[in-house]
């Protein structure tokens, strides 16, 4: 199987995986893996006091993965170009964002999965500026 199509499998199981909340909402976590998005006692309070049937579990669940989906193919039309993110300036022209296979014996120094929580800080300093 080639790179692209592996990638594209595993992404589905990954929407699958990160979908499945049912029991974070029967019995939500005091802690959440990132420290920015930690749940408050009323939030906790108000999903305790929830009565999840297995039909809405699932219907959330649904609702959870096609956002996720929705997430990742807009991710990727960023990369391949056919959208466009918000440019700090209009002379600016956005073409796409390049991928490549790695090959055993490149290093890179900077990861996408690092510089997605680092560029958070960035993301919520350039939404608040206006309020």
């Amino acid at each position: 199987m080639d790179s692209k199509q592996l990638f594209l499998r595993e992404i589905h199981n990954i929407i699958k995986e990160y979908s499945e909340i049912g029991e974070q909402l029967k019995q939500p976590p005091k802690e959440l893996s990132w420290e920015e998005f930690k749940l408050t006692r009323n939030e906790i309070s108000a999903l305790s006091n929830q009565v999840f049937t297995d039909e809405s579990i699932s219907a959330i669940e649904k609702i959870v993965r096609d956002n996720i989906m929705g997430a990742f193919h807009s991710a990727f039309c960023l990369l391949d170009g056919v959208s466009d993110p918000i440019l700090e300036n209009d002379a600016e022209v956005w073409f796409g964002l390049k991928l490549e296979e790695k090959q055993e014996d490149e290093e890179d120094e900077e990861f996408l999965h690092d510089e997605l929580y680092n560029s958070y800080w960035d993301w919520q300093e350039l939404n608040n500026k206006d309020k």
